[in-house]
C-alpha cells in the first residue's frame, strides 16, 4: 500500500499544474483580449475626449451675441456675424483684452466685423478681460444695461464647455439664459487630434483648466 503513495501524489501534483497552467492562460488570454481591445478603442475613447469639450446647445433667437477672443483667423467674428445676419441677435458683444501696446482683441475683432458691414451701432466693446471668467464677469454689466435676457455665446469646439459653464454661473443667476453655439473652426480638428502637437496641446489645456476652474468654484 505504501508504495501508491508517491504514484497518487505525483499524479495530484501533474492535475495541480494543469489546472494553474491552464489559469495563467486564461488570464493571459484576458490580459491579451484587453489589450488588443484598448488598442482597437483607443481612438474612441481619446475621440470622444475632445468631443466631451464641446457643446452645442440648440440655436435659438437671442438679444446678444457675445464673441469671445482667441482664434488667430477670424473664425469666431465670422461665425458671429453669419448668426447676426440671419437674424439670431441684433448686438454683437466682442469681449477680448489687452494683446500688445494699444492694441485689444476686442478692437481687433471690431475691425474684423466692421470689415464685414457690421454696421458700429450694433456693436459691443469689452477689453478689458483676460480670462475667461473675466469674459463672463465684465460681459454682465454690458448685457444688463441693455436689459437683455438671452445670449448666444460663440468660442472654439474645445473652449465650449468650460465657457459654457462659467457663463451659466455668472449670467443664470442674473436670469439670462447662455445658448452655446461654438464656430465652425478649422484651427481644432477632432479626428485624430492626439496626433497633432497644437491639438494635444487644446485638449490638455482644457482638461487643466476644467479642473482648475471647478475647483474655484465654476
Amino acid at each position: 500500500g505504501h508504495d501508491q503513495e508517491p504514484e497518487i501524489y505525483f499524479t495530484l501534483t501533474l492535475a495541480d499544474a494543469a489546472l494553474i497552467m491552464r489559469q495563467k492562460l486564461y488570464v493571459l488570454i484576458l490580459v491579451l483580449a484587453a489589450i488588443i481591445g484598448s488598442y482597437l478603442a483607443y481612438p474612441y475613447v481619446l475621440e470622444g475626449a475632445a468631443r466631451f469639450l464641446i457643446v452645442r446647445d440648440k440655436l435659438e433667437p437671442a438679444e446678444t451675441i457675445i464673441v469671445l477672443s482667441g482664434d488667430n483667423n477670424g473664425e469666431r467674428v465670422n461665425e458671429a456675424v453669419q448668426l447676426y445676419r440671419a437674424g439670431y441677435a441684433k448686438k454683437l458683444l466682442l469681449s477680448g483684452g489687452p494683446l500688445a501696446w494699444q492694441l485689444t482683441a476686442a478692437s481687433w475683432m471690431k475691425h474684423q466685423a466692421r470689415a464685414l458691414r457690421v454696421p458700429e451701432t450694433a456693436l459691443i466693446i469689452e477689453d478689458k478681460s483676460r480670462s475667461t471668467i473675466d469674459n463672463a464677469l465684465f460681459s454682465l454689466p454690458l448685457v444688463q444695461q441693455l436689459g437683455h435676457k438671452s445670449v448666444i455665446l460663440v468660442t472654439s469646439p474645445p473652449h465650449s464647455r468650460r465657457s459654457k459653464r462659467v457663463f451659466r454661473k455668472v449670467f443664470n443667476k442674473e436670469g439670462i439664459k447662455v445658448i452655446s453655439w461654438p464656430a465652425q473652426e478649422t484651427e481644432f480638428k477632432l479626428p485624430r487630434w492626439w496626433t497633432r502637437h497644437e491639438d494635444t496641446q487644446f485638449v490638455m489645456w482644457e482638461y487643466v483648466t476644467l479642473v482648475y476652474y471647478f475647483l474655484k468654484g465654476y
